[in-house]
Order: C-alpha cells, then sequence, then structure tokens
C-alpha cells in the first residue's frame, strides 16, 4: 500500500511539513483519493496530525507522536 512509500520519503527527505496538495499534484483523482484515505488512517494512529485552515483549503500534515514507531 502507499504507507510505507510516504513514511519512507518523509524519513529519508527530514521534511517535518507537507502538503495535501502538493503530495497529490500529479496524481488522478483516483490516487488522491487512496493518499487521503491514508491520511486518515496515519492521522487515527497517531502518526501525522493534519490541520485545515477553512473548509476546502489545502490540508497540512506534521510529524505525529507516532511518527517514528511506524
Amino acid at each position: 500500500m502507499l504507507f510505507f512509500p510516504l513514511t519512507q520519503h518523509l524519513r529519508r527527505s527530514g521534511v517535518q511539513t507537507f502538503s495535501f496538495r502538493e503530495l497529490c499534484r500529479k496524481n488522478s483523482r483516483k490516487e488522491a483519493a487512496a493518499k487521503f484515505y491514508i491520511f486518515l488512517v496515519l492521522k487515527k494512529q497517531s502518526v501525522i496530525e493534519l490541520s485545515q485552515s477553512a473548509p476546502f483549503a489545502d490540508i497540512t500534515a506534521t510529524l505525529g507522536p507516532m511518527f517514528n514507531a511506524h
């Protein structure tokens, strides 16, 4: 699934904050929906924290307290 490639990319890059829109800019709607689902699963597991300034605004993710546990 996409979970492991995403976390591996974040570990390698050292990025602490990333944008959902930027992560999906070259994806199809189906691929973006799959990544959105993964964002929700990672949030539930406290691997990432999510914030959104307004409805339909970009979603910003930061590393959560359980990020290094996975």
